[in-house]
């Protein structure tokens, strides 16, 4: 028997086509990019773009303000798109040729920003990479790529920049070689990729097959570099409350109006790090020197200054008599380091290793640092800017090892004491057995009634 009209085999009214589910659609296949290489180029083109557009926003609005207009008008924002590949360039610590006059004295205050730029989108690919890879291999598939990618984006950046940067084509008449561009700003984006990558590849697992004294030695040398430049920074900042009219009076004669008076501050602020530097070297007794300017904790050489305000700093008659003073700073770190190593290794032979390389840690990153800040100043009588490395070396080495080793050979570790000798116990005698007829006093009653 058939089923009635309106109804299915089971018995139920037919569903109505409104009631009827939606036929599922096939989804169409889309090109995916794959995760690693997303994550590779997030790494490789982020920093690099980022770095170039707030340099382009601050030169377009540096010279809007100068001339009066609004970005995007007169003098335009094609020649803040130019102006912006020697900034770049300049940010990344490659030298360059300005007017036909070589700068190598560069700004370590952007170089800084740029440095926490790449580390931190060093450090968030690294971190995907391991969600996405093996974590026995982390330094092969997380470390490597990031930190050669980083590292190849920036070489390939600096090569095409420098390659177009001529002085018939730039706003500003800058030149830099494309070689030496693309190995420098290559270096600087694989070092700071590095250190982005450093715990999240797996660093800690790494630095716990070192023995203790070396990891507790590079960790105080850090701690030492971090402590010297804060010294060098107090004695700048006491210096600059000092001349801070000179200072003042320096911004008013070079740059009265507001547009030049914000481009000087802002060139101010970017080298003020170098600064820094110098000031550090200058307590560790090396100095520093501006063309025929130079200045020690143990003499100094007057002359002409450039027209900066950072340059009201620089000495202008003898040393003061407080001067050695100084050196009571660098003295306090390296004993500071010998106390600090104390009671976290206990053997002394242990403890003198873990000195040295807390002198060697500090004295190889301060070199470092005195390198960059220096340089090619033109051609003129402030150049060169010479902040010794050399001597910087020498001079952390003795500073921190001397007073360190000396303190930590000395310094008695922190829950231990020497042992204690008890006193001799002396143990009587024991008295020899006696019958009972030679007891002293005679028999007992209990022997007279037995009698």
């Amino acid at each position: 028997m058939s089923a009635p009209a309106g109804e299915d085999t089971a018995g139920s009214p037919a569903a109505s086509p409104r009631s009827r589910p939606p036929r599922s659609r096939p989804a169409r296949s889309r090109p995916a990019v794959p995760p690693r290489l997303a994550v590779l180029a997030e790494v490789a083109l982020v920093p690099v773009v980022v770095s170039y557009a707030v340099l382009v926003v601050l030169a377009a609005l540096i010279a809007a303000v100068a001339s009066g207009a609004t970005p995007g008008g007169d003098p335009g924002l094609a020649q803040a798109l130019t102006t912006g590949v020697p900034l770049w360039l300049a940010v990344h610590l490659v030298p360059l040729t300005v007017s036909g006059a070589p700068l190598g004295m560069l700004p370590l205050g952007p170089a800084i920003a740029i440095v926490a730029l790449v580390a931190t989108v060093a450090r968030r690919g690294a971190v995907r990479l391991v969600a996405l890879g093996d974590d026995q291999a982390r330094w092969t598939s997380c470390a490597v790529p990031v930190v050669a990618t980083a590292a190849a984006g920036h070489a390939a950046v600096g090569v095409l920049g420098a390659a177009l940067l001529t002085p018939d084509t730039a706003s500003v008449p800058a030149d830099a070689s494309p070689a030496t561009a693309g190995v420098v700003a290559g270096l600087l984006a694989a070092l700071a990729a590095a250190a982005g990558v450093l715990r999240p590849c797996g660093a800690s697992w790494s630095a716990a097959r070192l023995p203790d004294w070396a990891r507790h030695g590079v960790r105080t040398g850090l701690a030492a570099t971090a402590a010297l430049v804060a010294a060098g920074t107090a004695v700048l900042l006491v210096v600059l409350l000092a001349h801070a009219d000179a200072v003042a009076g320096a911004f008013t004669t070079i740059a009265p109006e507001a547009g030049s008076g914000a481009g000087l501050w802002l060139l101010d602020v970017a080298y003020l790090p170098n600064a820094v530097v110098a000031a550090t070297s200058w307590i560790l007794g090396p100095g520093y020197a501006v063309g025929t300017v130079a200045a020690a904790p143990t003499g100094a050489v007057a002359g002409l200054v450039p027209p900066l305000p950072l340059a009201a700093l620089l000495p202008t008659g003898p040393v003061p008599t407080w001067a050695g003073l100084v050196f009571a700073l660098p003295l306090a770190v390296g004993t500071l380091v010998g106390w600090t190593l104390a009671p976290r290794v206990p053997e002394v032979g242990d403890r003198l290793r873990a000195v040295a390389t807390s002198a060697l840690t500090a004295a190889v990153l301060l070199a470092v640092l005195a390198l960059l800040a220096g340089g090619r100043l033109g051609t003129g009588p402030f150049d060169p800017v010479v902040v010794p490395a050399g001597w910087v070396l020498l001079a952390t080495l003795v500073w921190v090892g001397l007073p360190g080793a000396v303190v930590a050979a000395l310094a008695v570790p922190a829950g231990t004491a020497p042992p204690v000798v008890a006193p001799a116990v002396v143990v009587p005698a024991a008295e020899p057995e006696t019958d009972d007829d030679e007891r002293v006093g005679g028999d007992t009653p209990e022997d007279a009634d037995r009698d």
